[in-house]
């Protein structure tokens, strides 16, 4: 009875550290690409700034849409939907 408790405590927690995991994911690449907008905001070269602009919603976008794909993958690989 004692290990079915603990196993139970146990799953309830892997949820909460996907969803901590994806939180932290979501956040960084979000912060990187915001990190390469605000480089386009702070250039004087148009040409250059379209780059960093262009490259920091990429990285934003794309980081942010990797890592909620890979939480989805990763609970259908749990079970849980």
């Amino acid at each position: 009875m004692e290990t079915h408790a603990a196993a139970e405590r146990e799953s309830r927690w892997d949820g909460w550290r996907a969803l901590a995991r994806v939180m932290g994911e979501i956040v960084l690449w979000t912060l990187l690409g915001l990190f390469g907008i605000g480089m386009a905001l702070h250039t004087f070269d148009v040409e250059l700034g379209r780059v960093y602009w262009l490259v920091g919603s990429i990285v934003w976008i794309g980081g942010v849409s990797a890592a909620v794909l890979s939480a989805y993958r990763r609970g259908e690989e749990r079970g849980e939907w």
